[in-house]
């Protein structure tokens, strides 16, 4: 048959440790690309609601556990009322978030 092009979708669940209304900070433990851009669902008490975000910065950090991990700052390109509404009263109650990104 020969070689066949295509895509492919990979779900990787990323912990958010910070966010305001134009970007996040994320935990991975798959380095992104600086500049790269990807489509997530920012998932919230069960509901996801999809974006898209451009990779701005990459950082490894070792955990206390001696794992290495990196933390990744996402600007977002397309931001949906939903999720703004979800930001905002995050920042407004001070709540932890309890959130992760896809």
């Amino acid at each position: 048959m020969g070689d066949l092009w295509g895509t492919l979708d990979i779900v990787v669940g990323m912990p958010l440790l910070n966010v305001g209304p134009g970007g996040a900070l994320v935990q991975s433990t798959v380095p992104l690309t600086p500049q790269s851009v990807h489509h997530v669902a920012v998932s919230c008490q069960g509901e996801q609601t999809p974006t898209s975000v451009q990779v701005r910065h990459v950082r490894p950090v070792v955990g206390s556990d001696g794992r290495q991990y990196y933390l990744i700052g996402l600007e977002f390109l397309f931001m949906p009322s939903t999720l703004l509404s979800q930001i905002e009263s995050w920042m407004i109650g001070g709540q932890r978030v309890a959130a992760g990104l896809m």
